[in-house]
């Protein structure tokens, strides 16, 4: 435990442009991650051009900082060919890392940058250690793991998987799980996978419940402050503590900034005192662009009320005295770094002069140094003009010179050979992290072929028989699409034991369908102690298969020995050949994400009969626009595991079933209403404690029979979710009878999401 409290975590700061970087390295960070014009999950700031980023990497490198370049957004194939050269010219400059959410950039990365540090993005919703494993073989070194994990969790996933772990501290807080988010997208186009985000979040509704109905913000998290957790974090050996904001102005930056550096420092000094946070600090970390007011996360608790701002979550205005303050205090300063210098001069032998910065030396000889005629140079003469460093980055801190007799020398000489050897010293700290001439060489240090990214069209032959699979949650659904002759079944693990009896019914029949078993959307660490009844269902020979939603999830079928079926989610995303090669063997078929369009769902590899990795896509359903760790019903005052604790219950409850009239969900009937009256389902899954936020209307591509006709799908899918059996049947007969030539129109309001156009 001591070498944990003397460990110095870096302290990683955001900039929007080029302002806010100068303003992060003022106050004190150790890292700045920034974002280009292309591939950065904030398409709204500032940006760098391609210029400032080799600008900025210089700069930093100068000081002996660190800087990431984010390319967090999910590819399609076009992007992802472009993007090994968009690196090139920022991995010979010296880029630090990477921040990664494709899969297959991380491929292309990894592939032609092997000395290139990658770190996976929250983005990434990774959960737990099985998760980072997943994408460890990928190279990655870092891992930036889900906001809504405890201080404990992210500590045992850095143990477990033995990479670095970077987690938040400051900011903004988003309600979903980073990644799983679609709500922005399907609402108004605009996606936060895509750097994106409209903030939907940040709006009015009112939930439906039995304790609640006014208009509130239940979905706009208060902003994360940890300052008193920092001795915490420390002591738990995390590696990065990151500061949110790539949107918020310069003296947000330096501001927060300064006040984390100096609690960090204090800790380091003295870890055995328990020191308060300045007032001043506090003051300043709530009265600096903070949303809602300010909460710790979850850094140590799973979800709460407290955390939600509820009232309106407009950001508190900044007093022009703070912002002052800060500019005078912070922003106005120059950066300068220590160099001593030690000159020498004597008559006929050229002027020496050494400077030395850190590790760093350099030795230059100028003019040759004169007889003095009249009046001899003084030492304090020579000093005086070697202290003149104004503008090289430099502060002179120590200068010593050595005369030997009386020497005279031109102070022009002087100061020519001053800043050229400060020039130099200024050169040689920013080369040494130069990789000019190195691009694509392998950690051997031998060449690598840069690999063109460009790849084949993936194959648009059609399967011989397209079949249908479909997501069901009421046994009547079951009924429906077994009477349907639904080709596969995936059933959830809350699926009631009504359903299963009528499983192993049918499967005794000698069903024509497969089944599949649904697991966890969100797998965490605390959830391994709650696996067993999945393993035991999978076990039992029922089930044909099992249907994943993130790499956890396929990393916990490993480790049990699971030789079924595995099906990926469309949460797994693919969105170019290069994920698909990746996760290929892993997978007998994967769903088509839910924000590309028809021509990009087309162009992912469509594999033929008895190949794995073939294509599923969903035709119908509820898409689900959040997965949460925080409780729409905890925060409407109706969390059922409260109330089991109340009475003595347990505290660990199942899912509580959909009802059979198909028209109340797991969550009682909880909804969100927004301001245009739509209505949005709220699913809790209490077992593993998470909600899933549904879209008010479904999915519905009955209207595109010859696009999924050319689309290689091997299958396509329905999710059913509070259709009732006789609503699950018609569904299913209105997509037969379009796909067959007729021409269909449905009773039900729905949206064909993407397919026409695609996310932005």
């Amino acid at each position: 435990m001591s070498q944990m409290k003397t460990k110095k975590p870096e302290l990683l700061a955001p900039a929007g442009d080029y302002g806010c970087f100068q303003a992060a390295l003022k106050a004190g960070a150790d890292a700045v991650y920034i974002g280009g014009q292309q591939y950065g999950a904030r398409a709204y700031a500032g940006n760098f051009s391609r210029d400032e980023v080799l600008s900025a990497l210089d700069e930093a490198h100068f000081y002996g900082k660190k800087i990431y370049l984010t390319v967090n957004t999910l590819m399609k194939q076009e992007e992802l060919d472009r993007l090994a050269d968009f690196i090139v010219p920022f991995y010979e400059e010296g880029l630090d890392g990477v921040i990664v959410q494709d899969v297959g950039a991380l491929c292309v990365l990894g592939r032609n940058f092997p000395r290139l540090p990658l770190h996976a993005s929250t983005q990434m919703t990774v959960t737990d250690a099985a998760g980072a494993q997943a994408l460890k073989r990928l190279g990655i070194v870092r891992v930036v793991p889900a906001r809504e994990l405890s201080l404990e969790e992210a500590a045992l996933l850095k143990k477990e998987s033995g990479l670095e772990v970077e987690v938040f501290i400051h900011g903004a807080m988003c309600y979903c799980y980073s990644g799983q988010c679609l709500f922005s997208s399907m609402l108004g186009g605009r996606s936060g996978n895509r750097g994106r985000c409209a903030q939907p979040c940040r709006q009015p509704y009112r939930i439906r419940s039995e304790k609640m109905g006014k208009a509130c913000y239940p979905l706009s998290l208060k902003d994360l402050c940890t300052i008193d957790l920092i001795p915490e974090l420390i002591d738990a050996g995390i590696d990065s503590f990151k500061i949110e904001g790539r949107m918020k102005r310069a003296e947000y930056v330096a501001g927060v900034t300064d006040v984390y550096r100096r609690r960090i420092e204090a800790y380091l000094e003295h870890p055995e005192r328990k020191t308060e946070v300045p007032l001043r600090d506090r003051k300043l970390l709530s009265s600096l662009y903070v949303r809602g007011g300010l909460e710790s996360g979850y850094l140590n608790r799973h979800n709460g009320r407290e955390m939600v701002t509820m009232d309106q979550p407009g950001y508190a205005g900044c007093g022009d005295e703070l912002l002052q303050d800060i500019r005078s205090r912070l922003l106005e300063r120059s950066m300068e770094l220590p160099v001593s210098l030690t000159a020498s001069l004597a008559a006929g032998k050229p002027f020496r002069l050494t400077a030395r910065a850190g590790e760093a030396a350099v030795s230059l000889e100028g003019e040759i140094v004169q007889q003095a005629q009249k009046r001899p140079l003084t030492e304090d003469e020579v000093k005086r003009q070697l202290a003149k460093t104004g503008g090289s980055g430099f502060r002179a801190e120590e200068i010593s010179v050595s005369l030997e007799g009386e020497t005279f020398l031109p102070v022009k000489a002087m100061n020519e050979l001053r800043r050229s050897a400060l020039e130099k010293l200024r050169d040689g700290r920013t080369d040494a992290y130069r990789r000019s001439g190195e691009t694509a060489k392998s950690a051997a240090g031998e060449p690598v072929k840069m690999e063109s990214m460009k790849t084949a069209a993936a194959p648009s032959a059609q399967p011989s028989a397209r079949k249908l699979s479909a997501s069901v949650v009421t046994l009547s659904q079951l009924e429906a699409c077994l009477k349907a002759g639904v080709s596969r079944i995936y059933v959830p693990l809350s699926f009631q034991v009504q359903m299963e009896e009528r499983l192993r019914e049918a499967r005794e029949k000698g069903p024509d369908s497969e089944i599949f078993l649904a697991l966890p959307v969100i797998l965490r660490a605390e959830a391994r102690a709650r696996m067993g009844r999945i393993r035991s269902l999978l076990d039992s020979g029922l089930f044909d298969g099992a249907l994943v939603a993130s790499p956890s999830g396929l990393v916990w079928l490993q480790e049990i020995g699971w030789k079924g079926k595995v099906a990926f989610d469309h949460r797994i995303y693919i969105w170019n050949r290069q994920t698909w090669e990746y996760w290929k063997e892993e997978m007998d078929t994967y769903c088509a994400p839910l924000e590309l369009n028809g021509r990009d769902i087309r162009a992912l590899p469509a594999p033929g009969p008895g190949e794995r990795g073939r294509k599923e896509v969903l035709v119908y359903g509820r898409i689900p626009m959040m997965v949460t760790a925080n409780c729409v019903r905890k925060t409407a005052g109706e969390c059922p595991k409260d109330t089991s604790r109340k009475n003595g219950g347990a505290e660990s409850l199942g899912e509580e079933g959909f009802k059979e009239n198909g028209r109340e969900n797991s969550a009682g009937g909880t909804a969100l209403i927004d301001r245009f009256q739509a209505e949005f389902p709220v699913v809790t899954d209490c077992r593993f404690c998470y909600n899933i936020i549904y879209n008010s209307v479904p999915l519905s591509l009955h209207g595109f029979p010859e696009e999924l006709r050319e689309s290689g799908a091997a299958w396509l899918r329905f999710d059913f979710l509070e259709e009732s059996g006789r609503e699950t049947e018609e569904v299913i007969r209105l997509f037969e009878q379009g796909l067959s030539g007729e021409k269909v129109q449905p009773g039900y309001a729905f949206t064909t999401g993407h397919f026409r156009k695609g996310a932005k």
